[in-house]
């Protein structure tokens, strides 16, 4: 869940940058969901995140690294470029 947050608020500044401002959050956030919703990369991020908590479950130092692996990994804004 956390890494679909990121991956959403990453996509979210991107699109705000492509729009050149704040003007229309709103419409950039459900808009930045609806492409994370749609593009089916949340199964793959979600079976990543779980074996990542299987496999570094209680280090907590490795257990991080690979979660934002996992999110630069899978960017809204490569992927969906």
């Amino acid at each position: 869940m956390i890494a679909g947050a990121i991956l959403v608020f990453e996509y979210l500044y991107f699109l705000l940058q492509v729009q050149h401002g704040w003007c229309n959050l709103q419409e950039s956030l459900t808009l930045a969901v609806k492409e994370y919703q749609s593009s089916g990369i949340h199964a793959k991020v979600n079976e990543s995140i779980q074996q990542a908590f299987l496999k570094y479950g209680d280090n907590v130092d490795d257990l991080c690294a690979v979660l934002v692996h996992i999110a630069k990994e899978n960017q809204l804004c490569k992927i969906l470029l």
